[in-house]
């Protein structure tokens, strides 16, 4: 029997409700919710399911799961509002906002560095546990401390964890509050973006898990290895009300889908200007290219994967991140498309390696996008 999907699609962007549709009929999802934005105007707007794996509680409109990392992506337009601001630079040193991070050979990483997995503190040694991360001045002094993993070097390695609270360490000094704290009173509440970073409420979460465990893990390199080992320790990914910058952000398709609009739409979101044109195009705008322990050859924007051959776009245009398990924001500035996924079976997948849904919603989407432009023109 199929599953009843809720919401509406527009015409014109039936893929992506087909693709959400296939993957439940394909017994891929336990509960989901998908969203589409073009320049702000809601276009797709799905859930379907359950928000439990006992299947006794439906996934409702507005049924909330933990993010991961897609989180990056309401941590990277906090830090750019404190840009435009003056209080925070790009291509200034962090160790100028947070004195105590110029220990161990990293007095010149940078804010760009932080925002480009180049900022050399991918992992922690001896490794943190999750619950030594719930108290943010004692991780922050972790990380700090930590020594420069390649000697001070620029490389790109994926900072899983740490980004977020390097960031938010510089964000807590320059304007005095926690990014979680910031999100809420300068997007979250006025733009209607229902994303938590730290849970206020357990009311209308959905639980994760996994339908289909791996039965091994990956091959890893060396480094690679050394890195997700440092990150090793406690139960990973589940709710916290503790902040997590880079990965307890809690929300669902249609807020990681409005959220997005201000990077595509140049800053604006419901005629609000909430960043400058000039930074919302930085953030697609090539920073770095470089091999990654984990992920292999990444092209970053700020933050976002931008198109690549290893791991192409749904267009040349657009750019991503997502989230452990398969969580998703994909936005497209040429178009104005801004799409989110969130769910709650997770699906272990490396970028660029095969997954059904995340396949899925590709295709959809270069569709999608596709028309888009033709029609543009």
């Amino acid at each position: 029997m199929s599953t009843e999907i809720h919401g509406f699609c527009e015409a014109g962007f039936s893929p992506l409700r087909d693709a959400f549709a296939a993957n439940f009929d394909d017994g891929l999802e336990v509960g989901a919710s998908l969203a589409a934005c073009v320049r702000g105007r809601p276009v797709v707007d799905l859930w379907a399911g359950h928000a439990n794996f006992a299947r006794t509680r439906p996934w409702q409109a507005d049924t909330i799961v933990v993010l991961n990392s897609t989180t990056k992506i309401p941590m990277l337009i906090s830090v750019l509002m404190l840009v435009d601001r003056g209080l925070i630079a790009l291509d200034t040193p962090v160790a100028a906002y947070w004195p105590e991070f110029a220990a161990g050979g990293k007095e010149q990483v940078t804010i760009r560095d932080a925002l480009t997995n180049q900022a050399g503190v991918p992992g922690l040694e001896p490794p943190a546990s999750y619950e030594d991360h719930e108290h943010w001045e004692t991780i922050c002094a972790r990380i700090a401390a930590e020594p420069h993993w390649f000697g001070g070097e620029r490389r790109v390695a994926y900072h899983m964890i740490n980004t977020g609270f390097v960031l938010g360490e510089v964000m807590r000094r320059v304007d005095g509050r926690t990014p979680g704290q910031f999100f809420r009173e300068e997007l979250g509440e006025p733009a209607g973006i229902d994303i938590q970073i730290g849970l206020k409420s357990w009311d209308r979460i959905a639980s994760t898990g996994m339908l289909d465990p791996p039965s091994e893990m990956p091959h890893l390199s060396t480094l690679a290895l050394r890195m997700m080992l440092s990150m090793s320790k406690g139960e990973w990914g589940r709710p916290s009300m503790a902040e997590f910058p880079s990965g307890s952000g809690i929300g669902n398709a249609r807020a990681v889908a409005r959220l997005a609009t201000v990077l595509v739409n140049g800053g604006m979101l419901d005629g609000r200007r909430y960043l400058s044109e000039a930074l919302a195009r930085e953030v697609f705008t090539e920073q770095v290219a470089g091999e990654c322990p984990i992920f292999g050859h990444m092209r970053l924007g700020l933050i976002v994967t931008l198109d690549q051959p290893g791991f192409p776009m749904p267009s040349p245009t657009s750019g991503y991140w997502g989230g452990r398990g398969g969580a998703l924001c994909v936005m497209d500035p040429k178009t104005g498309l801004s799409f989110g996924y969130a769910m709650n079976n997770m699906i272990e997948a490396m970028l660029g390696e095969p997954e059904t849904r995340r396949n899925r919603f590709w295709s959809a989407l270069s569709e999608v996008l596709s028309k888009l432009e033709s029609d543009a023109t």
